[in-house]
């Protein structure tokens, strides 16, 4: 397995590296994450070991968020969120939902009610679906609607950002929706363009976290 061979190489040159991982805020590009068995977690996220491909930064009114890339070795695709400078912080871990499924799992009009100006969206589990097993609740209630933020294709961990759009960063709108169980959640992001994407979300805290290796760099 590649993996494990990329493993087993790593953790022989951490012991002269010098740099080590004390929580998951120290992660950056080209570590390796493995996860917990836990219930919390999907299955397809239990137990297995994802190399941190990018890393991105959300800038919002109360503050930022670090946004990793996971990659597992089949090429599956998750998003870690958290606050940096906690040093024991809330995971938020995501995986996106192409519109064929969110209009599966979502009764359409009922979705369409997120950008309502008049009230709060709630919506329902129309259609569970197993390839999503483990990502989602019951029902969500709308909690932020059509709230500004700025994305940066970038670490910027240790920088002072404004709460405005420069030549470094992308305007967004979003929706933000809490599960029934508050362990769940669903984001909507809106683009410049009109290109929309949906997000299911779990959160979870730092101890779901099995090991942490530094990559090369």
């Amino acid at each position: 397995m590649v993996f494990g061979k990329l493993l087993r190489s790593r953790f022989s040159r951490d012991k002269e590296s010098g740099r080590q991982l004390t929580g998951p805020g120290d992660l950056r590009s080209g570590d390796l994450v493995s996860f917990k068995h836990r219930r919390v977690l999907p299955e397809e996220v239990q137990g297995r070991t994802f190399e941190v491909a990018s890393v991105a930064t959300y800038q919002y009114e109360s503050g930022i968020e670090v946004q990793l890339t996971l990659v597992g070795d089949d090429r599956a695709k998750l998003y870690l969120g958290l606050d940096p400078k906690d040093s024991q912080p809330e995971l938020c871990l995501g995986r996106d939902v192409p519109r064929r499924d969110v209009l599966k799992l979502f009764d359409e009009d009922a979705f369409a009610a997120l950008w309502n100006e008049d009230e709060f969206a709630e919506l329902n589990v129309e259609q569970p679906l197993d390839d999503y097993a483990g990502w989602f609740t019951d029902g969500y209630s709308q909690v932020k609607k059509d709230a500004v933020g700025f994305y940066y294709d970038r670490d910027c961990r240790g920088e002072t950002l404004s709460m405005r759009q420069d030549d470094d960063s992308e305007e967004l709108r979003y929706h933000e929706c809490e599960g029934s169980d508050d362990s769940f959640g669903l984001s909507v992001e809106v683009w410049g363009d009109g290109e929309t994407d949906v997000s299911l979300e779990i959160y979870c805290g730092a101890d779901v976290i099995e090991a942490m290796w530094p990559g090369d760099g």
